[in-house]
């Protein structure tokens, strides 16, 4: 779905129910201006930044029976305050909160100024395996484990991946919720480190071609110890320093390929030194960075 910017109540109505579920809006001030971007991760998975002035967004049973849905969304909270309701349940948003809520119930979600949020939208079959009930879990904020930390920072990474990633990125995320969920309804947060690693790989191949993105960095921001990080990739085989070296190598290939030269390709992918990229690339793939260059041509 193409960015969307509106300047209408009634423009911000169409635009999310495209975007999300059928619904309506209602806001008070006499100017009105609101935006909304959509990534697509697979047929059942999206993700969309949203961005507006003080508005409440409300689903009535009215829409729910003449347009069921059965979707779960996450509202992944950015900037800004405001409150969701739903199964008698008031859950305030403010920065850095996150409060799920389903499409196949009445809820309202209020915002008294402008505000930002990121909001992770899945069908309910997909989650239903982990065996939950919704009517618990939704208008309810979502306490912090290293799960909901991995999945709000992939989450809100995610820019334009290409069509073969998408879709891994989108079952990343519905594992990384599923994991969430069965800590909820277990009352302590889940901790399957398969997950989790899976969503740090998915968040540095999105991050990679920064020259500053180290190992220490990726612990600080998924709020783990170096050593945990470490020990998280050890079970594979592998570091989180060559896990960053082969996403640069495989994002400067490509590059090469299109005939960028040598060092731009090793500056556009994090390598600040061009004889330590080229006898990077030579280890990694048994060819020259000029010889593949040479053949894409």
């Amino acid at each position: 779905m193409s960015p969307v910017a509106v300047s209408s109540v009634a423009e911000w109505t169409r635009a999310c129910s495209g975007a999300f579920v059928p619904l309506r809006v209602s806001a008070t001030a006499a100017a009105f201006h609101a935006s909304l971007a959509q990534v697509r991760l697979g047929p059942a998975v999206t993700v969309t930044r949203v961005m507006s002035e003080a508005s409440t967004v409300y689903r009535d049973q009215d829409l729910i029976r003449r347009q069921p849905r059965d979707d779960v969304l996450l509202s992944l909270h950015r900037r800004g305050r405001g409150w969701i309701r739903q199964h008698g349940r008031t859950a305030e948003l403010g920065s850095g909160s996150a409060v799920m809520y389903d499409a196949a119930s009445p809820y309202a979600l209020s915002f008294p100024a402008s505000m930002s949020e990121v909001v992770l939208q899945l069908p309910r079959r997909t989650l239903t395996s982990a065996g939950h009930t919704f009517a618990g879990l939704t208008a309810v904020d979502i306490p912090d484990s290293a799960q909901l930390r991995a999945l709000t920072l992939l989450a809100s990474s995610i820019q334009r991946p290409a069509a073969e990633e998408a879709e891994a990125i989108g079952d990343a995320l519905i594992g990384l919720l599923r994991a969430v969920v069965q800590g909820r309804d277990a009352g302590a947060p889940a901790t399957d480190p398969h997950l989790l690693v899976e969503g740090i790989r998915l968040w540095i191949d999105e991050q990679c071609v920064d020259p500053d993105l180290t190992p220490e960095r990726i612990a600080a921001h998924f709020h783990l110890s170096l050593r945990t990080l470490q020990k998280l990739f050890a079970a594979d085989g592998e570091s989180p320093a060559a896990f960053i070296r082969s996403c640069r190598l495989r994002r400067s290939r490509s590059l090469l390929g299109g005939g960028m030269s040598v060092a731009e390709a090793a500056r556009r992918t994090g390598f600040l030194d061009v004889d330590g990229f080229t006898r990077a690339f030579k280890r990694e793939f048994a060819q020259t960075p000029s010889s593949v260059r040479s053949a894409g041509h």
